[in-house]
């Protein structure tokens, strides 16, 4: 009995938690998923000095991850932190590349947090492992478009006609 209560009477340290860190950081994507990664990283550093005390003290163990600005190299990414024995996910910055990366996440079952793609599809497909940090580009809009008839109320409703212009992504699209 002595033997086997010897790790916790000498202090040993429970074990890290390995979390993905996952963001195009090359690519056409690479500055905004740049400040993505720097972000995470951030707050990861943040909780490993306090430690994560419902696991006893535990600190997260990082894997970083290149989505490489598309959703092919993004599923990639997934497939590498599933084998490398990740316990979960965070990123994908854009809409598209974290619709993929939630889908091949699903797969094994592998809880996957969205911290900016706002494709609605994302958390609404039926999926039981996405989760995400802020609402959908529906709730977005839907606030936007009551903010718009809030200002133009006060204004005494000088705009008569709205124009929507925007960019053909998935992200671009759907808010429009």
């Amino acid at each position: 009995a002595a033997a086997l209560s010897f790790p916790l009477v000498g202090g040993a340290q429970p074990r890290s938690v390995k979390v993905g860190i996952l963001h195009p950081v090359t690519g056409a994507l690479a500055f905004s998923g740049q400040q993505c990664r720097e972000g995470a990283l951030i707050a990861i550093e943040d909780i490993n000095k306090a430690g994560i005390r419902s696991l006893g003290g535990a600190k997260l163990d990082v894997m970083l991850g290149d989505a490489q600005s598309t959703p092919q190299a993004g599923t990639a990414e997934i497939e590498k932190m599933n084998e490398a024995g990740c316990s979960a996910v965070v990123g994908a910055f854009a809409s598209a590349i974290c619709l993929a990366t939630t889908q091949a996440a699903a797969k094994y079952n592998l809880p996957h947090v969205v911290d900016v793609g706002v494709a609605d599809q994302i958390v609404q497909r039926g999926l039981k492992n996405p989760f995400r940090f802020g609402p959908g580009y529906t709730e977005c809009a839907r606030i936007a478009v009551n903010n718009l008839h809030v200002l133009n109320t006060v204004a005494g409703r000088p705009a008569k006609t709205v124009m929507i212009i925007h960019e053909e992504s998935l992200f671009g699209t759907g808010t429009a």
